[in-house]
């Protein structure tokens, strides 16, 4: 059986860890945009883990820690860990990699002095595996993109600026406004999705 070691992320590894982030974005509806640069997390507090087998990266994992209550998380009870990073490599499936960077971001987490994470997620494989590992649901929203208004891009252009498109986000319960108000996009790239945030504590 292939071991799987979890480890901190080390410099030397930022080419590799991108190739592996670039491969994991592909087959997720989890992100939004592509990155070409590795996140530093600079003025916070982080955890940054890989997952190696075979001396080779396969899953990796980022929270980045408030400073201030709801800086960064859902919940405003105590200051928490939000969780920018996380998956493994499609071939890689079934080899519990997931609870394994889960488990190790825990330690670090205590480390540090935080006891609870959250994890988000639009991607319906992520929702799922959270729950079945008991994860807490703790809230929804809806990501999309719209065309802007006819005035608003009448506005913009006055100033040389052209509007392709809006990005937001709004509560399950002011989805069927939204929809019926603006033109909201429903093609891929862009069709909306439903974001759920979970959360566990330790």
């Amino acid at each position: 059986m292939e071991e799987i070691i979890i480890r901190e992320y080390r410099d030397e590894d930022r080419e590799e860890w991108l190739k592996v982030h670039a491969i994991i974005m592909s087959i997720s509806h989890a992100w939004n945009l592509v990155i070409q640069e590795r996140p530093i997390y600079e003025g916070h507090q982080s955890t940054r883990l890989v997952a190696i087998c075979n001396n080779k990266i396969v899953g990796l994992t980022d929270v980045q820690y408030e400073n201030e209550l709801g800086e960064l998380c859902w919940n405003k009870d105590s200051l928490g860990g939000y969780v920018l990073e996380f998956g493994r490599l499609p071939e890689y499936h079934g080899k519990n990699i997931g609870k394994q960077l889960i488990d190790a971001t825990i330690q670090d987490a205590i480390k540090k002095g935080f006891h609870r994470l959250e994890y988000w997620s639009q991607d319906r494989n992520a929702q799922r595996f959270y729950r079945r590992i008991g994860m807490q649901e703790i809230g929804r929203y809806y990501r999309f993109y719209i065309k802007p208004p006819k005035d608003l891009a009448d506005s913009f252009a006055q100033k040389g600026i052209a509007l392709d498109y809006l990005y937001g986000g709004c509560l399950p319960e002011e989805w069927a406004n939204v929809q019926q108000e603006f033109e909201v996009i429903t093609k891929h790239p862009q069709e909306p999705h439903l974001c759920v945030g979970f959360e566990i504590r330790f």
